[in-house]
């Protein structure tokens, strides 16, 4: 794990966009955040409603820090 992760404050992360993604099921962007002291991976997808607005759908999930990738 990087100082980045290992030095988040607790409510904070980020997000960037996926450069180099293989196929279009993959996220747009990707990311890490910090809540109650554990570490989460973000990935977002760029939707588009009903009546064509832009939102980022999002997923979660729960990482031990021994397993946190490199950002």
């Amino acid at each position: 794990m990087n100082d980045y992760l290992k030095n988040l404050a607790d409510g904070y992360g980020s997000m960037h966009p996926v450069t180099n993604k293989k196929n279009e099921k993959q996220p747009d962007y990707d990311g890490w955040i910090k809540i109650d002291g554990k570490l989460y991976e973000i990935a977002g997808w760029v939707k588009f409603g009903k009546t064509n607005n832009k939102f980022l759908s999002l997923n979660i999930k729960h990482k031990n820090i021994e397993d946190a990738k490199e950002v």
